[in-house]
């Protein structure tokens, strides 16, 4: 099935060309969602007459995504407490809408569905560098640190006990230094 294209399509083409998709993809999806009309004689007319409005659409769409790239930016990296094992494997997951919620409330705006998680949702503590796509043309990177209250008591009962030995190894060394004056 050949269509015209009404808007930038990753991975199929840009606003204004015509390629060839299978019909159930054409039928089912670009049509009916207004990304792209059946390549007949009437619709190439249709679309010369309205190529400058969509062009103009589709520059204002990207000076939006840009915009919104700066405000995800400035929201920095995503923090998410999850309950999760000892060997950190959580107890659920981490989907791209937790992944939206968190950005937003840090001051970004997300939606879930630009949230590209390509192995599914996170299973496992740990940090996890997230795309977000924005625009077919804008993807930010986001760092997402998944951590369970397990977790951090571990790493807070490991930093006091090192604070121990540092204590103990400091008292050994003030003794030791003692007995040498002596």
């Amino acid at each position: 099935m050949q269509v015209i294209l009404l808007e930038k399509v990753q991975k199929l083409g840009n606003l204004g060309e015509e390629v060839s998709v299978k019909s159930g993809f054409g039928r089912n999806y670009l049509v009916p969602k207004g990304k792209a009309l059946p390549a007949t004689k009437r619709n190439r007319e249709v679309f010369e007459s309205r190529r400058a409005e969509l062009e103009a659409a589709a520059a204002k769409l990207l000076t939006e995504a840009e915009a919104r790239k700066t405000k995800l930016l400035a929201a920095g990296d995503v923090n998410i407490m999850a309950n999760a094992g000892v060997e950190g494997k959580l107890f659920g997951s981490v989907t791209a809408a937790d992944i939206a919620d968190a950005l937003n409330a840090a001051g970004a705006d997300v939606d879930r569905n630009e949230v590209r998680l390509p192995t599914g949702a996170l299973r496992h503590t740990g940090e996890y560098k997230i795309d977000i796509q924005l625009h077919a043309d804008v993807v930010v990177a986001v760092n997402v640190n998944v951590t369970s209250e397990a977790e951090l008591q571990a790493r807070a009962e490991a930093e006091e006990a090192r604070k121990a030995r540092e204590a103990a190894l400091e008292e050994a060394e003030a003794i030791a230094k003692a007995q040498e004056q002596e």
